[in-house]
Order: C-alpha cells, then sequence, then structure tokens
C-alpha cells in the first residue's frame, strides 16, 4: 500500500462529504473532491450555507473536480487524473423522501452511478479500497430494538432498496475481480451544514422561524441520532484501518433515541415552540438502535457525541448561520450561482 494515498471523494461538496475532506485534510492526507455543484436549495440561506462549506474546502487547498457520477466519461477522467489509492463515494440523492417521489432519478444516481464507479475502478487498476455509505434504511422495520450488520436486510422504500442494490453488486465485484470494498450504515446524521431536510434540522428551522414542529406518530418512534464528528473519525478508521476491508460497519452513535427526546432539547432553548403532531409515514421505516459492536472491536470506533452533547451543537450553529436574516431575503438560490473558477475546475 501507497504511504500517503490518494483519496477521491465523490459529491465531497456535500455534508459528509466537505467534513470528512477537510478533516482528511488537516491529518495531512492526499485528497480530491468530485462534485457535480447539483444541490437543493429552495430556501435562499442554503446557498449561504453551501458557498461557506466551499470556502472552506478552497481555503484548505482541496482540490475540487467538477462533473457528474451519473457521467462515466467525466468521472473516468477524475478518475484518470488523481489515480486514488482510495475513493469514498458520497454522489448521491440523500432524501428517501425524493426517491420514492422521483424513483428514476433515485435509481438512475444511487444505483447506476455507483455501478459506473465499480466498472471504472474495474479498469482503473491499483484501487485499494472502495468506500460506500449504504444506510439503516436497508433494514426496513426492525424486527427488534437493535440491529447487527448481520440482520436480515429487508427495505420498504426507493432509497433503501438502491443502498441494498449497491451493497450487492460492490460485494459481486469483489467476489468476481477482487475489488476491495467497505461498506457502512449511518442513520439520522445531523451537525453543522446540514441541509439535507433531515428530522432534526426541520425541527431547528421551525423554531426559529416561529412554526409548530410537526411530530409524526407521537414521537415514540426512535433513530439513532449520528453526529457528523462521530461518523466522519469512524471513516478515518476505515480509510485507515487494514480490518476495515471488505467489511459492512453499522456507524452510528449506537443508542437510539424517541423523537420526542429531540424536542425535548428543542423546547430547553426556544420554551415558546409549539408542537403539533401528525399520523405516522407509513413509507418510512420503525428504527431503533444500530448495534456498533463490530466497529468498537475491529476498528476502535468509539463515537462521542450523544444527543444531548451534538444537538446542542447544531443549534448553536444554526442560531450563529445567521439563518433567520437569509431566510428573510426570499432571494430564490440556483446551483449555478456557487460555481466559481476559484473553487473548482472542469475536466
Amino acid at each position: 500500500m501507497r504511504t500517503n494515498p490518494s483519496i477521491l471523494i465523490t459529491g465531497g461538496c456535500g455534508f459528509i462529504g466537505h467534513h470528512l475532506a477537510l478533516e482528511l485534510r488537516r491529518l495531512g492526507k492526499n485528497v480530491t473532491v468530485f462534485d457535480d455543484f447539483r444541490f437543493t436549495m429552495g430556501n435562499p440561506a442554503y446557498r449561504h450555507f453551501i458557498q461557506a462549506r466551499l470556502k472552506k474546502l478552497a481555503d484548505a487547498r482541496i482540490p475540487i473536480i467538477r462533473g457528474d457520477a451519473t457521467d462515466s466519461f467525466a468521472l473516468a477522467d477524475a478518475v484518470e487524473s488523481v489515480r486514488p489509492a482510495k475513493l469514498v463515494h458520497l454522489a448521491a440523492i440523500v432524501s428517501a423522501a425524493v426517491c420514492d417521489l422521483e424513483p428514476d432519478q433515485g435509481f438512475e444516481i444511487n444505483v447506476h452511478a455507483t455501478q459506473k464507479v465499480l466498472e471504472i475502478l474495474r479498469q482503473s487498476k491499483g484501487i485499494e479500497q472502495l468506500v460506500f455509505p449504504s444506510s439503516s434504511m436497508v433494514y426496513g422495520h426492525f424486527p427488534a430494538e437493535s440491529v447487527t450488520e448481520e440482520t436480515p436486510a429487508n427495505p420498504i422504500g426507493i432509497y433503501g432498496a438502491g443502498k441494498l442494490a449497491c451493497e450487492h453488486m460492490i460485494k459481486a465485484y469483489h467476489n468476481i475481480y477482487g475489488l476491495p470494498y467497505t461498506i457502512i450504515r449511518p442513520s439520522a446524521l445531523y451537525g453543522p451544514t446540514c441541509i439535507n431536510r433531515r428530522v432534526g434540522q426541520l425541527f431547528i428551522e421551525a423554531a426559529l422561524e416561529g412554526r409548530k414542529l410537526s411530530l409524526e406518530g407521537g414521537g415514540e418512534d426512535r433513530l439513532d441520532f449520528t453526529y457528523i464528528d462521530d461518523l466522519v473519525q469512524g471513516l478515518i478508521l476505515i480509510l485507515t484501518n487494514k480490518r476495515a476491508l471488505n467489511e459492512t460497519f453499522n456507524l452510528t452513535y449506537g443508542e437510539s433515541r424517541p423523537l420526542k427526546a429531540l424536542v425535548g432539547l428543542i423546547q430547553n432553548r426556544f420554551a415558546e415552540v409549539e408542537v403539533e403532531t401528525k399520523p405516522w409515514n407509513h413509507t418510512v421505516p420503525h428504527r431503533g438502535t444500530l448495534n456498533i459492536d463490530k466497529a468498537r472491536r475491529l476498528l476502535g470506533y468509539a463515537p462521542q457525541y450523544p444527543l444531548e452533547r451534538g444537538y446542542p451543537l447544531y443549534m448553536d450553529w444554526y442560531e450563529t448561520s445567521g439563518f433567520r436574516e437569509l431566510v428573510s431575503l426570499k432571494k430564490p438560490a440556483y446551483a449555478d450561482d456557487l460555481v466559481d473558477p476559484k473553487f473548482s475546475r472542469q475536466l
């Protein structure tokens, strides 16, 4: 293995990707980002947040290649240019709701693009590891309070089905072509610059805008909320530990909490916030704790951010981000506005 292998991150300007790239650079790693700048930005504040991501990447002197992961030629050119030993494939539609509404796009971007990545890596030679983020959604309705990596996967929606299909493809490429891989299954991610419309973000924005929190199913359903720094540290371990090769890991905090616990933390800070209850969305599986014993044992993974520590940090970031002022501008945000020559280069 190379002493300081180059690492290519597809979707590297996204929430997970930019946090991972910045930490890799801080550790002295050779990292390049590949991204198509295709961001979902219905809220004008999000443009500011994404620009902040791009500025941090530029300030860290992390190269950004602008390209589409569904474009085999652009992706192959990027791999040829960077010659990565390791590739973290984060380019995806990260919203289960969007995948259910637009299944063609969900499968094209999440599944077909992954197959293109696999084929390019098979032909490029020299790849030492493909890291693929799957999802807790592959389990479907949890059959017990906690699931391990050996729990049978039984997704109920387009997003989970696509992620599981990718897992099977990756293992097939390993079995037939010897492609080394690591699959991770995260859950309920949150943290600064997360604007992927997860429940933690929606609650904070509702509180800041004086709207009611919409709590589905009475708040009893449980999620394994995972702060971004814990996930990134897990990914660093995966990228630097041979014991991670050809394995699948649950990579979460490792303790589920009911949604009403999240509401309680919001109300501790925004006492005036009101809550309305709605029926549970039948397209969303009932989940719980992802057992992380395997990651602890093989990798030394040790998450540090329980919900009571991590979620206040997320609220701190939102309150100091200028969200209230930015959202009041009502100025439409367009992805093309983000592209700045100093941020990216087109292959």
